[in-house]
């Protein structure tokens, strides 16, 4: 896998827990605001001055059903700009001109209204996107390992079977190519006999010189794009894999 895809993956687990948690603190404000709007509308069903007394706070506490808002929320006079909190619906109390607004306030941390949240479904996709890396590197780090200690620019995964650039880039070789680039790796010198290589990948042709040198044409190409390698004739009838660079030094 591309180094890419391992990345966007990543992004994309750790953006739907972003998401995930976002949508759970929000459904947890959600939930106090309803809770704070019943109590404040029992609060006032029953209340006989439009001063804010001890006993105000305290039915308004009484009728909350949340732990945390009991122990933190207030009720207030209501102010005309938008609160900065989480905040009851404004309501009023009274009777004809004479009205008095109010709202409850939630008066609590961050810290509180994520432990009314549903944090489990968020918290499970970061660990996902944290194993997803960790697997990744994981990865990564064996593949390279793997392809280590290459050729002429050209690097071989034995387990895959799959041929590198020098930018990790798998090189695209025909099965028949991939075949003879496989037996001049597995050669400590890289030097191969034409028999040997006839018998290997035809082995039903009575001479397969000409399919040979037809192979060998057409991958020619694609070491010189992918590589620093070239394949010359020896004497004896031998095909040489070398590399180019210390050709010429």
């Amino acid at each position: 896998m591309k180094p890419f895809y391992t990345i966007v993956v990543f992004v994309t687990l750790l953006s739907c827990s972003v998401w995930a948690g976002m949508h759970s603190y929000r459904c947890a404000e959600e939930e106090m605001v309803a809770d704070m709007n019943q109590a404040l509308t029992q609060t006032l069903r029953h209340k006989q001055e439009a001063w804010i007394t001890p006993d105000t706070i305290r039915d308004y506490r009484s009728n909350l059903r949340l732990e945390v808002l009991r122990r933190h929320s207030l009720v207030c006079y209501a102010e005309d700009v938008d609160p900065k909190t989480v905040a009851s619906s404004k309501m009023t109390w009274g009777r004809g001109v004479f009205r008095v607004a109010f709202r409850g306030y939630a008066n609590c941390s961050v810290a509180s209204v994520l432990s009314l949240s549903d944090q489990r479904m968020p918290l499970s996709l970061f660990a996902l996107s944290l194993l997803w890396l960790a697997g990744s590197l994981m990865w990564t780090r064996r593949r390279v390992v793997a392809i280590a200690g290459g050729f002429g620019g050209l690097r071989l995964d034995e387990a895959a079977q799959t041929f590198y650039d020098e930018h990790q880039e798998s090189v695209h070789f025909t099965a028949m190519q991939r075949q003879l680039m496989l037996m001049f790796f597995a050669d400590e010198h890289h030097s191969l006999r034409k028999e040997d290589i006839c018998q290997a990948l035809w082995p039903k042709k009575p001479d397969a010189s000409d399919t040979l040198y037809t192979l060998i044409r057409r991958l020619k190409p694609v070491l010189d794009k992918n590589s620093n390698l070239t394949i010359t004739t020896e004497r004896g009838g031998k095909y040489q894999l070398s590399d180019r660079c210390q050709s010429h030094s």
